[in-house]
């Protein structure tokens, strides 16, 4: 008898020196779905505490806002590009901020948008990154900078 494939991917996750962090999903009225994340902290370590912090919550509140993703929206959907989140403030793609101040800079462009799934900081141009994320829905090489 082999390893199942929950088996197999509880395992990789263990075993693999990358940190993971998860959302739970609702779409309308339908069950809860299970999104996971793999961050590459050895390579964007402020972007992947700023992400992680923001997902679990860990922040509070800070000076009476909300520091975390919990009931946020997603709140564009690029047919064939990306879905986009993280509008801590209005859930509406104009605000944010991040756990280190209302932006922080830029840290790599070093992972390729070459596949879907790839997770990033959505911006507003340079070093003005915050809560706001997209993951891929296809590969968006003109992401790559």
């Amino acid at each position: 008898s082999g390893i199942n494939a929950d088996e197999a991917y509880e395992a990789f996750i263990k075993d693999d020196k990358k940190d993971f962090v998860y959302f739970d999903l609702v779409v309308g009225e339908s069950e809860c779905e299970r999104m996971v994340f793999e961050l590459y902290k050895d390579v964007c370590p402020k972007t992947c505490e700023n992400f992680v912090k923001l997902s679990t919550g860990e922040e509070g509140e800070r000076d009476g806002l909300k520091m975390h993703y919990l009931d946020t929206l997603i709140h564009r959907v690029v047919p064939r590009g990306w879905v986009q989140g993280g509008d801590i403030d209005r859930s509406r793609g104009c605000g944010g901020r991040s756990i280190f101040g209302k932006t922080f800079e830029d840290e790599t462009f070093a992972i390729e948008h070459n596949c879907r799934g790839r997770l990033g900081n959505a911006n507003n141009g340079r070093h003005t990154n915050g809560s706001q994320f997209y993951v891929t829905l296809a590969a968006t090489p003109w992401m790559d900078r």
